[in-house]
């Protein structure tokens, strides 16, 4: 997703763009109470039972494709249809986000004005927001194997996010984690083995000047400076050294630490020791993809889905890119930058609504070989000039072992348009997802002025320029 600008429609995302973290919105910690809808027998009972196929129900839910994405609509038409096979009585009323697109301030003035439809999407930050709204049903009663096939089965990163205080709130539709994406054609060229992407920081560095020293314009690493992106990218290579943004309660800095200086010094040293980075710095969200896009750079961290918009946007050819895990300080980080989308429930609604609500968000975003998942169908889309990327190693919510993900690894295979066995080593090695801070964006923002002097100043010093941010930071964080 475009860090800084609209939050992107996720409904079907065949559509190309990043679906990274999105723009914090979260407010305060404290937590809003909730109540179930009406328990009449005419409206259901919550008694954790799927919905009665024959009951007569209307539900809304916001996140459906608006009038400019015409393959998208069709298809999730094509869905709707569907499921109106298996609920008869059911009527969905799905509407598209004001604008097509959820935009954070439009998302607080919803809340407030309480006109969310049955069902509304939002993001894993926005949790705090939703809860101090009030405006949220607790649905642990409605929530089990038995209504959504494979909830116990859920990784454990994403359901801490649908849940607070051991209360479930809502039910995921999108799910990512950032991990080290490179061009396995430079790394063939510079005499790196491309089914072995490096796993540690030290190794990232000698492997981007090995990269660099092909010549040609060519860098071995790329990051961001500026933009909000490059505050962004350095939680995230905090987050893989094991170092944190805030402290646990979220008032304070907790950046201004070894690890935090790790991330400065050893983009310092790329940039000005062993010229693993290039001149020119990257501080716009859509500056990092061409470069990529036309191997004049070989690694970079991202989601699963920069690789979507290298080969559905700028055209490049897919067997030029593998991803490995998130590289840390001696293997595979301890931690990862991750984030998704999801649906809460509005209070007030029946439990047949509820019910319904549930019932329609399994199929669409939580069944294998259906909604999202019906890959075979993504795959009959794709024409010539629009090539569709499947077999990303994203959106996946359940453990390895479970049916669910064997199912949709099966159906990746057979209808994959991606390389997929070359994204093994970032499948096959799981990291424990961190969240982004509270007042995201603008935190990103102080520490862009570190990420960027680390790249453009031979003589920055990464700890007063953590120390400067840390002031600023907290300032940031007494205020919300």
């Amino acid at each position: 997703m475009k860090r800084n600008a609209s939050r992107t429609m996720v409904a079907l995302v065949t559509a190309a763009g990043i679906a990274m973290a999105g723009a914090a919105c979260s407010s305060s910690s404290s937590k809003g109470s909730s109540t179930k809808g009406s328990t009449n027998s005419a409206d259901g009972v919550a008694d954790g039972k799927p919905l009665d196929p024959n009951a007569t129900v209307t539900i809304s839910i916001d996140g459906a494709p608006g009038a400019d994405q015409a393959v998208n609509k069709s298809a999730y038409a094509d869905d709707l249809a569907a499921f109106k096979i298996l609920y008869p009585n059911v009527t969905v009323d799905a509407k598209p986000y004001v604008g097509q697109v959820e935009v954070a301030a439009q998302f607080t003035a919803q809340l407030k004005a309480h006109n969310e439809t049955g069902a509304f999407h939002a993001y894993f930050t926005d949790k705090n927001q939703v809860l101090d709204s009030n405006d949220e049903t607790d649905i642990s009663s409605y929530i089990n194997d038995q209504t959504v096939p494979g909830w116990s089965q859920l990784l454990p990163g994403v359901k801490q996010n649908l849940q607070d205080s051991g209360k479930t709130y809502s039910l995921p539709i999108n799910y990512y984690s950032e991990g080290l994406i490179y061009n396995r054609d430079l790394f063939t060229k510079a005499g790196l083995d491309p089914n072995k992407p490096p796993t540690t920081w030290d190794e990232v560095e000698a492997d981007a000047a090995k990269i660099s020293a092909l010549g040609g314009g060519v860098s071995g690493y790329e990051d961001y400076s500026g933009g909000n992106n490059g505050g962004w990218h350095f939680a995230a290579e905090l987050d893989s050294n094991g170092g944190q943004m805030v402290n646990a309660d979220g008032t304070k800095a907790a950046f201004n630490t070894s690890q935090g200086q790790q991330v400065l010094q050893r983009l310092h040293d790329m940039r000005f020791k062993d010229g693993g980075i290039g001149p020119t710095p990257v501080t716009q969200w859509a500056d990092a993809f061409p470069p990529l896009a036309t191997s004049k750079v070989g690694m970079f961290i991202g989601a699963p889905d920069v690789i979507q918009h290298l080969v559905e946007v700028l055209g490049a050819s897919p067997n030029l890119y593998g991803m490995g895990p998130m590289p840390g300080t001696t293997g595979p980080a301890t931690g990862t930058l991750a984030g998704g989308d999801l649906y809460y429930f509005k209070k007030g609604l029946t439990p047949n609504q509820i019910k319904a609500e549930i019932a329609w968000i399994d199929f669409e975003y939580l069944t294998p070989g259906k909604g999202q998942f019906d890959f075979a169908r993504d795959k009959a889309l794709a024409t010539p000039d629009k090539p569709v990327a499947i077999g990303l190693p994203q959106k996946f919510f359940w453990n390895q072992t479970s049916p669910q993900m064997a199912q949709v690894q099966s159906d990746l295979k057979t209808s994959a348009t991606l390389p997929i066995d070359q994204y093994t080593d970032f499948v096959d090695n799981p990291i424990s997802p961190v969240l982004e801070p509270p007042a995201a964006q603008q935190l990103y923002k102080v520490l862009d002025t570190a990420m960027s002097a680390a790249v453009t100043d031979a003589n920055a010093d990464p700890a007063k320029l953590l120390s400067t941010a840390e002031t600023q930071v907290n300032q940031i964080l007494a205020n919300q």
